[in-house]
């Protein structure tokens, strides 16, 4: 094993002379700009790079593997050692016995309190964020078997969060719902923690972010002796922030997140911002959403499908649609191509927060 991993480093030394491991270093500064969307100096920085070693791109991606097959080796090698570990245990099985029992001690003042106390703390950190009940959750065993093995936490969110969606009328008028309440127990029968897990919500602590890049491809001039083309990078942002009223604040610009976040709320609206506002549908499980505006001479409609990422629950959003209707009612829909998707992206600095009447009234109780 440690032959062949002397084997990747000597070769990886043999192949990076000087002049390609600085090309190297300013190619990952453009990949590290790519990744955060800054196509412009990713671009720069890649130009830089290939000035200094023409193969460079070869190079990174050659490294990259080596690293990767090292990593690997490495994670088994690791674990080997856990199992040669393991056997050693099995054998001296007095001393794991001992030190297990040193290792895993009790919380004493969690164990003297009773478990409604408990929940009314969990309760409270429940309402203040949904990030906030995870941390707890992760303090002790306790607290992780009440916050995520008892029914309390997730009827709190739900009555928390639910209550603040503002669903399209005319919808709930034509599919005869009159009482969201009576829809939910049909559908989840009081299973709260499975609802919040399939029905869709809008998060009011931080901003929907979506990062737009265009590329256009350019002509070298006549005469030219260069063999890369110029390339022109536009970039834009579209902003989104919900308010627990119905109202959305909207902001498309080429101002980044950092000089946009801590200016974008509606007391005092940025330059170029709008105001709108959103609802939800019954189409897609709950997680259709639809914001308006208009001016004098146009109103505008956006539809968009709030999706999972990854393992983060209603996290996203997708287009689905983007029209504008005149003063006469001729609807013209607009191009999608370029559009990216919204990310959520949870800012501490907002805090406006809003606690629904029944908790503000009855918060020394428990259900």
């Amino acid at each position: 094993m440690e032959t062949s991993i002397e084997h990747i480093e000597v070769t990886n030394r043999g192949i990076i002379d000087d002049e390609a491991e600085k090309a190297i270093a300013i190619w990952e500064k453009g990949v590290a700009k790519e990744k955060v969307g800054l196509m412009n100096d990713a671009i720069r920085y890649y130009r830089q790079a290939l000035k200094i070693h023409e193969g460079v791109e070869k190079i990174y991606r050659k490294k990259l593997q080596q690293e990767w097959e090292l990593q690997k080796k490495l994670s088994q090698l690791n674990l080997n050692e856990l199992g040669q570990s393991k056997d050693t245990d099995s054998v001296s099985g007095e001393t794991t016995d001992h030190q297990g029992s040193v290792d895993v001690l009790p919380c004493w003042i969690l164990e003297m309190l009773p478990n409604d106390l408990l929940l009314k703390v969990i309760k409270q950190v429940v309402l203040q964020s949904g990030e906030s009940w995870v941390n707890l959750s992760l303090t002790c065993s306790t607290f992780n078997k009440l916050c995520f093995h008892t029914t309390l936490p997730f009827n709190t969110f739900s009555n928390y969060i639910y209550p603040e969606q503002h669903y399209d009328e005319s919808t709930m008028t034509i599919n005869g719902i009159s009482n969201l309440k009576a829809l939910e127990e049909e559908i989840w029968n009081n299973d709260t923690k499975q609802m919040l897990k399939d029905r869709p919500y809008i998060k009011f602590q931080g901003l929907y972010i979506s990062t737009v890049n265009i590329l256009r491809h350019g002509a070298n001039v006549e005469g030219s002796s260069s063999f890369l083309n110029p390339i022109h990078m536009i970039t834009y942002y579209r902003y989104f922030r919900f308010y627990p009223d119905g109202s959305c604040l909207r902001l498309l610009t080429t101002d980044e997140p950092t000089k946009v976040v801590n200016h974008f709320h509606r007391e005092l609206p940025p330059k170029y911002s709008e105001s709108c506002r959103w609802s939800l549908g019954f189409d897609d499980n709950f997680g259709h959403l639809t914001i308006t505006r208009s001016n004098d001479k146009y109103s505008f409609i956006e539809e968009l499908k709030i999706k999972n990422h990854s393992n983060r629950r209603h996290h996203i959003f997708k287009w689905f649609r983007s029209a504008v209707i005149d003063k006469e009612g001729n609807v013209s829909e607009l191009s999608l191509r370029n559009e990216k998707t919204f990310f959520f992206s949870r800012v501490k600095s907002y805090s406006e927060k809003f606690i629904p009447p029944t908790y503000q009234n009855n918060n020394d109780t428990t259900e």
